[in-house]
């Protein structure tokens, strides 16, 4: 099928085209003009579109799919830290104390000291797959000259050396704050320099200093062409502070902005969007203004997933809370009236039954048509959270790179509960729309490994986890396009390579249908297009 719009500005020929239409799931061709899909069809079939002017790129059979959408992700928050704090993503303390030195050495003294990516479960990790945490000790090794915190991978916990935890006021008789909680000896009930949950929030959002407009840019610049070579072209920013979004409206004005971004607006926003007569949605097919984002309770990767039966290995630790229940229905009740879509952090079964008891309120007081609100992550699910999902029409954002990167945590959800979590089966087979999402930086971004995830839920060293939850390779390519799409109401402009939608699309080396499953993540992405530009490869 091609448009009326004379000769087209690029053709793709000779292509294994997976389209995601379900009226043309296959093609061998394709045309772009002015950013989109003037045509998709047969080599013959698009030939009338090609002139002097046309680029034909010939394509020897290679896989092209709809560009991927990561539809959970934080991407100029990580982008920010790659320029200015230590990637702590190693596997020793040693590496992770020399990788903080180095930045304190061009710190100057007083000054705070940043690390993110630190994983527990993964430095100095034993032959019996345990690792461990950091410590206000380890990092007072590093220096006492400067304030250090350094981000848990899945960014619920922190660390700080002593300077750090005296520059917040936290000291031994300070008491846990509501949603949060300070780490101690147990035995002394020393402070031990880790931080949990809201308890870092004061420190987060008023110690330490807003980065420059310069930083913010160059943390743009970084991350756009990180995710443009996995093949990603359009994401959800899942936390976007005011500051931020106007980064990224510069970044756009400026063309740097290489991706489709749908802004999940940190809730603190919310008041000035809604007083401004501003709702879900606002913006153009580069930049838009997407849900408004809470969350609820605490991490997988760090154990701390409100969840109602106790962590494997302990009688009474059901994770942190970290909004009440009448604080969810206040503020989903406002939100929700204003126009919004909600987007809620809720990782635990308990903490889902919650946000769903609230969405249910707003939507009986309040009547809407199409809200399409979202549970963050929704990892741990029963068939009654899925019915009452479906009758909502909510959407889900599981973690799609957990299974293969974070095997070694599975073990404190055991196997019973591993075939609840991550439940893309389950939410198929109710119904519920899910998407792909990595939740970058606590998971791995590339959607190919994603997709080799949800198709094996087989982590890296070769272990199964709740097999019932495997999903197709069709399946899972949904998710991380037309499925993506629609989470963000955009399913009529993107997500499949269809005539008139907007030119995103990936080519691949092979096609993930023919490869062996446990491959998938080894597939090379050979080009990445925007609205019919390369912005990788080429």
């Amino acid at each position: 099928m091609t448009s009326s719009i004379g000769k087209a500005d690029t053709v793709i020929k000779n292509a294994n085209i997976i389209t995601i239409d379900t009226s043309r799931p296959k093609a061998q061709a394709l045309a772009m003009t002015h950013g989109r899909f003037a045509g998709v069809g047969s080599n013959e079939d698009l030939e009338g579109l090609i002139g002097p002017g046309t680029k034909v790129l010939d394509l020897g059979g290679k896989t092209v799919l709809p560009g991927f959408i990561d539809a959970h992700i934080h991407v100029l928050s990580s982008g920010i830290r790659h320029v200015m704090a230590a990637d702590c993503d190693v596997p020793t303390l040693k590496q992770v104390q020399a990788g903080l030195k180095e930045k304190a050495g061009k710190t100057p003294a007083g000054q705070w000291v940043q690390g993110f990516k630190f994983d527990d479960t993964k430095t100095d990790r034993t032959a019996s797959n345990e690792g461990r945490h950091l410590y206000r000790d380890d990092l007072d090794a590093v220096t006492t000259a400067h304030p250090i915190l350094v981000a848990h991978r899945a960014g619920h916990v922190y660390y700080m050396n002593t300077a750090a935890l005296e520059a917040a006021g936290f000291n031994d008789e300070t008491p846990d704050p509501p949603g949060g909680r300070l780490g101690r000896d147990p035995d002394t009930g020393r402070l031990n320099g880790m931080i949990f949950e809201r308890a870092i929030d004061p420190v987060r959002f008023g110690l330490i200093p807003v980065e420059t407009e310069e930083v913010r840019r160059e943390g743009l610049r970084t991350i756009c062409g990180m995710l443009n070579r996995a093949g990603l072209t359009s994401v959800h920013d899942a936390r976007v502070t005011a500051e931020e979004f106007q980064t990224y409206q510069d970044g756009k004005a400026a063309g740097e902005l290489s991706l489709r971004v749908y802004a999940l607006m940190w809730y603190p926003q919310f008041p000035a969007l809604r007083d401004a007569g501003i709702k879900s949605g606002l913006g153009d097919d580069l930049l838009r203004i997407g849900g408004i984002k809470m969350v609820a309770d605490g991490a997988i990767a760090t154990r701390t997933a409100y969840l109602s039966q106790p962590y494997e290995g302990s009688q009474c630790d059901h994770g942190i809370l970290a909004m009440e229940q009448d604080e969810i229905e206040e503020q989903v009740m406002a939100m929700h009236r204003a126009g919004f879509q909600v987007c809620i952090h809720a990782n635990g079964d308990l903490t889902i039954d919650m946000v769903l008891t609230a969405y249910e309120k707003a939507q009986k007081a309040y009547p809407r048509v199409n809200t399409r609100h979202r549970i963050e992550h929704c990892t741990l699910v029963n068939e009654d959270l899925l019915m009452r999902m479906k009758a909502l029409g909510c959407i889900a954002t599981p973690f799609c790179t957990y299974v293969y990167h974070h095997g070694e945590k599975m073990r404190y959800y055991g196997e019973q509960r591993l075939e609840w979590m991550f439940a893309q089966r389950s939410f198929i087979d109710s119904g519920v729309v899910s998407t792909g999402a990595t939740d970058y930086p606590p998971g791995p971004f590339e959607p190919l490994l994603g997709i080799q995830s949800c198709v094996t839920r087989t982590d890296s060293t070769g272990k199964e986890w709740g097999v019932n939850q495997r999903v197709s390779v069709e399946e899972a390519l949904r998710l991380y396009t037309l499925n993506g799409a629609y989470a963000s109401f955009e399913e009529d402009s993107k997500g499949s390579i269809e005539t008139g939608k907007l030119a995103d699309l990936v080519v691949l080396g092979s096609d993930p249908n023919k490869v062996d499953p446990l491959g998938i993540k080894d597939i090379a992405v050979e080009r990445t297009i925007v609205g019919g530009e390369t912005v990788y490869g080429g």
